[in-house]
């Protein structure tokens, strides 16, 4: 794959910050930003796929009424000793 030559503005910090990450994984930092990019653009095209699922489901009538739910998270927090 061919990987092509962008800019992207950071401030110092931030900078310094990606090149003090960057030594300490021993890469260098545009491996580093390609790589944060890569997962940032992989969880939001997971996200926005997941929210497409809901819509769906939500137009064919598919939902959980309110109370289940909090059973569900109550009986969750019970069995980790969470219970206010």
């Amino acid at each position: 794959m061919a990987l092509k030559v962008t800019s992207v503005r950071l401030d110092d910090k931030t900078l310094q910050r990606i090149d003090e990450l960057a030594a300490q994984l021993s890469r260098p930092r545009a491996w580093l930003m390609a790589e944060a990019v890569r997962k940032f653009v992989d969880e939001q095209e997971c996200f926005i796929a997941e929210v497409k699922r809901g819509l769906v489901a939500a137009d064919q009538g598919q939902f959980i009424d309110h109370s289940e739910i909090r059973a569900i998270w109550e009986a969750k927090r019970a069995a980790l000793g969470q219970v206010d």
